[in-house]
């Protein structure tokens, strides 16, 4: 029998691109750096296990920059940028 699966693991599940199409795509390192500032930021704040982020292979939005995507809502931030950043942080605080 299939072991059933608790899909309230954590609040939010944080996805940033961090493979590009692209062979040389120079936001690559950026996104590296922006997945461990936050990740550091909603472990510091919320503890671990409550909001999780997770490095993604390519999104397919690579013309546009750097992607971001917070499941479960599937709430979309484009241009990965400290801006942005500061945007899912916002949002993710204000929802949890």
């Amino acid at each position: 029998m299939a072991k059933e699966h608790d899909t309230n693991l954590f609040k939010k599940h944080i996805f940033i691109c961090k493979s590009c199409k692209k062979n040389d795509c120079p936001m690559l390192e950026d996104a590296m750096a922006l997945k461990s500032e936050l990740k550091s930021y909603f472990n510091e704040k919320y503890g671990k296990g409550v909001v999780r982020v997770t490095s993604s292979d390519c999104l397919g939005k690579c013309r546009e920059g750097i992607h971001i995507v917070s499941y479960p809502e599937a709430k979309w931030f484009k241009d990965g940028t400290k801006k942005s950043a500061r945007d899912l942080i916002d949002y993710v605080d204000s929802s949890i």
